[in-house]
């Protein structure tokens, strides 16, 4: 009697260690999960068509690399508006480079926006687990960020959506995120509305007769679409399973388009349309 209960304690011990065993490499936890989808994530260029009120407005181009021992992510966002296109004259510029962890939280950021003459740049680097400075352009102290919970960035919780593979429609996941213009963190509530398969233009060709850029190849790839609350601005967007932006809004009422190197950065703005003119006037280098 003793023996048959020592082998059933036996029997009941060796199963659930397979459980957890099994648990364990099946259904990682939360960390586990991440940290594996971090390493699965690749780097590389998306550029972007920008409009506004359904016209062309400028260009932009998201870079994302992996940093050395797979210590993280540098993430850099450059959007170029050709101002004419919004009633005003010459151009500007704004670029974000965002140094993520391996667990995709801050590290450090910069952000640089130029208005014709005026340039502002704005640096914020998280000191230990507990506070970020920001810093002018200067290297001045302008004031700190103190650090509750993990703290990413706007391209920080897209990449984080896409390595924790948890995106389900009808979920609802939360996140902060750095404001460094405001000085200060945001609650950022994001909401899967659905998933559908997305194709854009994956590269372009000048028309023989017409000379006009037209897309020759397109690419698809499986993307949710999401909707962002947070301080009341309410954005909408799809993003693909690598964390990058298809389709959607972005600040100042300005829409991107994810579309060909050429599609992007060839086609004059205040054009209705992805490839409906050209301008050899427009930047026409790859950045």
């Amino acid at each position: 009697m003793r023996r048959g209960f020592v082998a059933v304690l036996l029997l009941a011990a060796w199963l659930g260690a397979l459980g957890w065993q099994a648990r364990r490499v099946f259904f990682p936890a939360e960390a586990q999960r991440l940290a594996l989808g971090v390493r699965s994530l690749p780097p590389g260029v998306a550029y972007y068509a920008v409009f506004r009120d359904g016209a062309r407005a400028g260009w932009a181009q998201v870079e994302v690399d992996t940093l050395p021992s797979a210590s993280g992510f540098r993430v850099r966002d450059r959007v170029l508006l050709d101002m004419p296109s919004m009633g005003l004259a010459g151009r500007s510029e704004r670029t974000s480079e965002e140094f993520l962890d391996a667990s995709l939280n801050l590290d450090s950021m910069i952000l640089v926006s130029v208005l014709g003459a005026d340039t502002v740049r704005t640096t914020a680097v998280s000191v230990g687990d507990s506070v970020v400075r920001l810093l002018d352009e200067s290297g001045r102290q302008t004031g700190t960020v103190t650090i509750t919970e993990p703290l990413t960035t706007p391209a920080g919780w897209r990449l984080r959506l896409a390595a924790a593979d948890r995106a389900e429609t009808g979920e609802t996941y939360r996140v902060t995120v750095l404001d460094p213009l405001a000085g200060g963190s945001r609650r950022q509530e994001i909401r899967v509305l659905e998933t559908s398969s997305l194709t854009f233009p994956d590269s372009a060709d000048t028309d023989s007769i017409s000379g006009i850029w037209i897309p020759v190849r397109e690419d698809t790839v499986q993307a949710w679409r999401v909707r962002t609350e947070s301080g009341g601005v309410v954005l909408e967007g799809w993003i693909d399973e690598d964390g990058r932006l298809v389709d959607g809004e972005i600040f100042g009422g300005l829409r991107v388009e994810r579309t060909a190197f050429e599609l992007a950065f060839f086609t004059r703005p205040g054009a209705p349309g992805l490839g409906s003119e050209t301008d050899r006037g427009f930047p026409r280098e790859r950045e």
